[in-house]
């Protein structure tokens, strides 16, 4: 048996009036969900989108969960893509209901499903990320779906230019922003002593992987390496974006 630890921070970083970053997790039976989201379009007063993504998924995925667990252990991947759907539905729907308003409701989404046998299934929309950390080098698993990232697949821009590119920020998919946005789902395996980051651009735009790896492993805990991560964005880098990061550790237990 195993149990994952996590630990997760939220800040609003050093220039945003608002904070449009949400993530969660959730327990089910032996599993753990998690789920971090940078919405945009929100306005002061309203329902922020990425708490809207985020609580349609954890809702859907809960539902299904509760009816039959067996049928949902045995294909996460399809029921999160569909959880994924359902919350691009939920956003549409704002949009249609009062294009004015909510006319730019979008959310960059990562969620994953940490099982008890180590693997792990993904679902990933926007530029929003999972980092695996594996003997000491931090490996990105999402792909970035925005513009500079189209300039940096053709060869235009290489990753140095990347991370200060404005069109970095540019989400070329995610929820909210087509009628059917493309989910990245994968599974995999993870191996003893491997670290998940789960984070947003406010973090991984701000700090370079090698940082983030080293900041991570001279961590004592979960927790303590989310803070240690933000307040290097925030304090450090200085970055104006919202930030936030998950750590996430699977511990045997006998």
């Amino acid at each position: 048996m195993s149990k994952y630890i996590c630990g997760a921070v939220v800040d609003i970083g050093v220039e945003r009036e608002s904070q449009e970053d949400y993530v969660q997790y959730r327990e089910f039976g032996d599993n753990l969900f998690c789920v971090v989201a940078d919405g945009a379009g929100s306005q002061k007063g309203f329902p922020q989108p990425a708490v809207i993504a985020v609580s349609d998924i954890l809702e859907t995925l809960t539902e299904i969960y509760e009816e039959n667990e067996e049928l949902f252990l045995q294909n996460p991947e399809f029921f999160i893509k569909r959880a994924m759907l359902s919350a691009n539905r939920v956003l549409g729907g704002f949009k249609m209901g009062n294009e004015e308003r909510y006319y730019g409701y979008a959310a960059s989404v990562t969620c994953c499903l940490f099982c008890q046998d180590g693997i792990f299934y993904m679902g990933h929309t926007g530029n929003t990320r999972l980092y695996i950390l594996r003997n000491s080098a931090l490996t990105q698993i999402t792909r970035d779906q925005t513009k500079a990232a189209e300039l940096l697949n053709e060869g235009k821009i290489d990753l140095e230019t990347y991370h200060v590119h404005p069109d970095r920020l540019v989400i070329t998919d995610g929820l909210g922003i087509l009628l059917k946005p493309h989910i990245q789902i994968l599974h995999g395996k993870l191996k003893e002593n491997d670290i998940v980051l789960m984070s947003t651009d406010g973090l991984h735009y701000a700090v370079q992987p090698d940082a983030m790896a080293t900041i991570i492993l001279e961590s004592k805990d979960c927790m303590e390496a989310a803070k240690n991560l933000i307040d290097a964005s925030k304090n450090i880098i200085k970055y104006p974006d919202n930030m936030s990061a998950m750590v996430i550790y699977r511990e045997k237990r006998s």
